[in-house]
């Protein structure tokens, strides 16, 4: 049974390792939703020179969820009558938003990735070359839980991803042959997609794929470990210094914005080793930070609500938000038999 303020998304995956189940169910809270929102966002993060600006880009997308999306009775994310009356340019920016949401929430819940951050992101921070096709990228890079590293590419559709989409999917092969030198142990492709049921409902599904081979011009990713762990919790460093200083939640320290209904923290012990970093102690913070991190619990599920694998904490007020019953115009509780299942 879903716990209350929680998700269940059914994803399936084609073409992945034989560990990887080719249908499950994905089970996250909307805190998930935010961190993964968080963490997938574009906006460069370099504090000196850019002051709050991902911040501000986190607080427009997480905004998305209390507007638009909502919780069914039975833990199904469905999305709320006024985002059915956008217009198409919104709707797809809404579903391009939450593709990238649901390819953090696969990455973290099915991958084991720890850190997942967008490429351009990295690139505008730390002045990333590219070599070979740079048109030709996928969206995302992260480091696994265990090491090793991973290549995802989001895509976002209204309505269901149909066989023209899934085909081409597919065809896209592998756009980085190499991050930090080496080559990334899987690659692949997640799209969210509201695909209607026989009875008319639409119900948020996920589609993934990971394909075998390498693009002829797949490009170089020159990552540096430890400018990567510096990049990746920037963004965080600046929500808790713009943010209203919260109460103390253990070992995090935190940051609250109370009109969105969103407090942001991140371990005391991870903020002072980043903090180092910038004032001239670069080398070595990858191998602290994840020294810090190793004594906390080895999986999503063994931490704390509103936890994550890489030291931050996120929780949210919306409750009344997801649980409205504005998203059932166009359907009678009879039309829900997957109500009971």
């Amino acid at each position: 049974m879903t716990q209350q303020d929680q998700f269940d998304v059914w994803y399936q995956a084609e073409e992945f390792p034989p560990e990887v189940r080719r249908t499950d169910r994905l089970t996250f809270s909307a805190a998930a939703l935010a961190h993964a929102l968080f963490v997938t966002g574009r906006a460069p993060e370099d504090r000196s020179k850019h002051g709050v600006t991902s911040v501000y880009e986190w607080i427009h997308r997480a905004s998305l969820i209390p507007a638009y999306v909502r919780r069914a009775p039975n833990g199904s994310l469905v999305r709320s009558d006024l985002a059915r009356e956008l217009d198409q340019s919104e709707k797809v920016s809404l579903s391009y938003t939450l593709g990238q949401a649901m390819t953090g929430i696969f990455s973290e819940n099915v991958m084991t990735v720890r850190f997942l951050m967008h490429v351009d992101r990295y690139a505008a921070r730390h002045g990333l070359v590219f070599t070979g096709n740079s048109r030709r990228r996928a969206d995302f890079f992260g480091e696994k839980l265990q090491g090793g590293w991973v290549v995802a590419e989001a895509k976002g559709r209204s309505r269901a991803v149909d066989y023209k989409v899934r085909q081409a999917m597919k065809a896209q092969k592998r756009t980085v042959s190499l991050i930090a030198g080496v080559k990334p142990d899987i690659a692949y492709g997640c799209a969210a997609h509201f695909p209607m049921d026989e009875n008319g409902s639409e119900r948020l599904r996920v589609f993934a794929v990971d394909p075998i081979e390498d693009e002829p011009e797949a490009i170089e990713l020159p990552v540096d470990r430890d400018k990567f762990i510096q990049a990746y919790y920037e963004p965080f460093l600046a929500a808790l210094d713009l943010g209203r200083a919260g109460d103390a939640e253990g070992d995090f320290q935190v940051g609250t914005f109370d009109s969105l209904g969103v407090s942001v923290g991140v371990l005391r012990a991870v903020i002072e080793r980043v903090e180092q970093s910038h004032q001239g102690r670069l080398a070595g913070l990858h191998s602290d930070v994840t020294e810090i991190l190793e004594s906390r619990p080895p999986s999503q599920d063994e931490l704390p609500q509103g936890q994550f694998l890489d030291g931050t904490f996120i929780s949210t007020r919306w409750h009344d938000a997801l649980n409205q019953e504005d998203w059932s115009e166009y359907y009678s509780a009879d039309d829900f038999p997957w109500w009971k299942r």
